[in-house]
């Protein structure tokens, strides 16, 4: 089923990238007509203008972080004028646009309030969708039994006011869970169910829809491939239903009932319908779905297995590194009907090695996701402590110029100490050249002084161990000095392993044992004197820019790093270097 999601987001794209010019002119319109305005007015305007970003949001965190203020911004002027409605849409597209960015705990910690908001206020399908959000952030943890349990709340509340929209949306929602599990049966009756309590709704269309296809993909699964081509056939009257009742086209639902009807097809052994759906694909989407590992699949059904190669090869150069360790297994089943015995035992270490190195990665990125929360909760709070600090300050003038004198005060005090900390820095700087100098003297010296009579001797005893790990970390260093290495922004444990022919464990254990620090923590104090020493030396590139030279990719995570080095932030050091 992740199939059919993945097509219909691939089917949108060249949309939104077309559309970009003309959507940052529709920003910046809507930013200045805003102050402007007031009444509901005002409110369409940021709805409007949060629209404009909420495609972004999906991979830019820059742009979910102003989605985000944006929303916040709505909610507090539609509780103003008292419009719950408003408030009601914008806590519902805050909940999917944590989904979109897989941020579940997030949206596990915001989902009760938002849920009760909705209820205070009656606005049930709202509820119930969000409630489905709520479900599906524990189904994509791998949470399935406190998954079913919120499907099923969601489920007797519904009951209980006979709501057959919302028993409908929970009995999807459980048929999304029992497909995680692989419980086909119990998927099928879900959905079934599903589709009989929606069949006759026009506000549930696009479940509906959802549902007619999941339970084909579902029959697929199961083999039985009559009965998918069947409710193929619904499908496609029920997204009729859908285009009718939204009047726009549904290029989406479309192409997933059209996935049904090749992947029944293809399991099937009718490669010729599966190729005349694929054809449709194509048509529909000019060619922009490439859809390489649909024709090897067919290929290799009909065993033409060198074009299949050559297909899963292209499928291969296409895919992201999440779905390419799935193209690669299909991959070495070609390779296995080919009887290449040694490459498909090549192919299989690689995938070994892929899915250790998808594992590590998705460890960074949780420890990513969990700082990076951290600081825009901080963030947000500062903010609205900010804006409460300005709004008690406007209750008196008196109150007002003791706090501008505590400000001033304050102000000076951070100043003078970031001064003191540039001053630091740079004393720091200077003793390590002398450091530096100093042991080159002594290194000349003592090859300038014949070694003593024991010294053999005294060598001998230093441990195979420690002169091993002296040498490894010898070699690291060399190897990320030379051409700058170190600033490399996908540089890893692993990568830099394979370069020094070691193991992890051995480079991490050296590193640590010498240096004192992680591997990566010893990469980002490289990679955070170079960023400094580029912030002394090239006035005309901004913060960010130097991050990304130096190897960060977010720009959170080098704020955070080298305040946490220098104890003053990237911004405060520049403004230190041109006062200097």
């Amino acid at each position: 089923m992740k199939q059919f999601y993945i097509l219909s987001i691939l089917f949108l794209l060249p949309v939104f990238v077309s559309a970009q010019n003309s959507v940052q002119q529709q920003k910046d319109s809507l930013r200045k007509v805003l102050s402007q305005q007031e009444g509901e007015e005002k409110l369409k305007t940021y709805q409007q203008l949060a629209n404009r970003y909420y495609a972004a949001s999906v991979s830019d965190s820059l742009a979910m972080d102003t989605l985000f203020t944006l929303y916040n911004e709505l909610d507090a002027e539609a509780g103003r004028q008292q419009r719950p409605s408003y408030q009601v849409t914008v806590r519902t597209n805050i909940l999917s646009v944590l989904q979109n960015r897989g941020m579940f705990d997030e949206i596990i910690a915001r989902a009760p309030a938002t849920l009760e908001f909705m209820a205070k206020h009656k606005e049930w399908k709202s509820w119930y969708q969000s409630s489905r959000t709520l479900a599906e952030a524990y189904r994509r943890k791998g949470e399935y039994e406190q998954a079913l349990r919120e499907a099923q709340a969601m489920y007797d509340h519904a009951k209980e006011r006979q709501d057959a929209g919302g028993m409908g949306t929970a009995f999807y929602t459980m048929g999304r869970i029992y497909s995680s599990q692989r419980r086909f049966a119990e998927q099928e009756k879900c959905l079934r169910e599903c589709i009989r309590l929606l069949q006759d709704s026009t506000a549930y269309l696009n479940i509906l829809a959802n549902a007619c296809t999941g339970l084909g993909f579902n029959l697929v699964a199961q083999e039985r491939y009559d009965d998918a081509l069947l409710v193929a056939a619904e499908c496609e009257d029920v997204t009729r239903r859908y285009e009718e009742a939204s009047k726009s086209p549904q290029a989406s639902s479309w192409m997933n009932v059209w996935m049904v009807y090749l992947d029944a097809g293809r399991q099937s052994g009718d490669f010729d319908k599966a190729e005349f759906y694929l054809h449709k694909i194509d048509s529909a989407t000019n060619g922009s779905m490439k859809m390489y590992e649909e024709r090897a699949h067919i290929l290799k059904g009909r065993k033409r297995y060198a074009d299949a190669l050559e297909m899963i090869n292209k499928a291969i150069a296409s895919s992201n590194a999440a779905y390419k360790i799935q193209v690669k297994g299909e991959k070495l089943d070609i390779f296995i009907r080919l009887c290449e015995a040694d490459s498909a035992a090549l192919l299989f270490r690689e995938i070994i090695a892929d899915m250790d190195a998808r594992n590590n990665r998705e460890f960074t990125v949780q420890l990513d996701d969990i700082r990076t929360q951290y600081e825009v909760e901080k963030h947000i709070a500062e903010k609205q402590r900010n804006r409460s600090y300005f709004l008690f300050a406007l209750g008196g003038c008196f109150l007002l110029l003791i706090l501008l004198g505590t400000g001033i005060y304050h102000n000076r005090i951070i100043t003078g100490k970031n001064r003191g900390l540039y001053r630091q820095i740079k004393e720091q700087d200077r003793l390590r050249e002398e450091l530096e100098q100093m042991t080159k003297r002594y290194e000349n010296l003592l090859q300038s002084v014949p070694p003593p009579a024991d010294f053999e001797a005294e060598a001998v005893k230093e441990r195979p161990a420690d002169r091993r790990q002296n040498e490894l970390v010898e070699r690291l260093n060399r190897y990320l000095l030379d051409d700058k290495n170190f600033m490399k922004p996908d540089i890893d444990l692993d990568g830099l392993a394979l370069e020094l022919a070691t193991n992890r464990s051995s480079l991490f254990e050296a590193v640590k044992t010498i240096t004192g620090k992680t591997p990566m923590e010893y990469i980002h104090t490289l990679q955070l004197n170079e960023a400094r020493q580029m912030l002394n030396i090239h006035p005309d590139l901004t913060v960010e820019a130097i991050a990304a030279d130096c190897g960060f990719n977010n720009r959170q995570t080098f704020y955070r790093l080298f305040k946490e080095q220098y104890d003053i932030s990237p911004a405060e050091y520049r403004k230190m270097v041109k006062n200097r």
